[in-house]
């Protein structure tokens, strides 16, 4: 069984990515990189970042990478597929964040709420007044 580990270096040859038609490769070459990084690391869910992708697509559609060099995070069970000169920020945890966020939650809620009464308290004056003027105004012409 594989070593857990934290961060791994692989370089992953994707030449299996060729055997598929030409119009397809660059779109395949995410499906095999995530398949071997799976087999040599044996985590569950893997995310490719925006990076990786960009180095995939960046010499087109037809025209995929034959090996790449990634860095594996892993976290929970979970992975992130990044470039070797990436660096990774973890993301805290959402315990710290309970007691703050919903405050501030509370209070854009009470701000937006606030908005719709005022508009609708502003739609309901303009409308009775156009029936008044109205109004007025075939009285007006009765006389």
């Amino acid at each position: 069984m594989a070593q857990e580990f934290k961060e791994k270096t692989i370089t992953v040859n994707l030449r299996a990515v060729f055997a598929k038609p030409t119009t397809k490769r660059a779109i395949n070459s995410s499906h095999v990189l995530k398949k071997l990084v799976r087999k040599e690391t044996r985590l569950k869910e893997l995310k490719i970042s925006n990076k990786v992708n960009e180095l995939i697509w960046s010499r087109g559609r037809f025209n995929a990478p034959r090996k790449m060099t990634v860095k594996v995070i892993a976290e929970k069970g979970n992975g992130i597929i990044m470039l070797p000169e990436e660096k990774y920020e973890a993301k805290k945890d959402k315990k710290d964040q309970k007691g703050k966020a919903p405050e501030k939650a509370k209070e854009e809620a009470k701000k937006t709420e606030e908005k719709v009464e005022a508009k609708k308290t502003e739609e309901k004056k303009e409308a009775k007044a156009p029936i008044k003027e109205k109004a007025t105004a075939k009285a007006e012409e009765k006389k």
